[in-house]
């Protein structure tokens, strides 16, 4: 699996993750995300709202 590049531009980071499925539930200083898995749970992730992830 390719790593996920260093200083990655947040729009790209959370295209990335919706394309695994999760959505945006809030953003403020982080973003909350979330997944629903097929089995019946969620997968929250929660990231800093930054310009580039570093």
């Amino acid at each position: 699996m390719a790593k996920f590049p260093a200083d990655a531009p947040i729009a790209d980071v959370i295209k990335t993750f919706g394309r695994l499925g999760f959505r945006i539930l809030r953003t403020g200083n982080h973003i909350a995300m979330i997944r629903e898995n097929d089995d019946g749970t969620s997968t929250p992730l929660t990231m800093p709202n930054h310009r580039i992830l570093i």
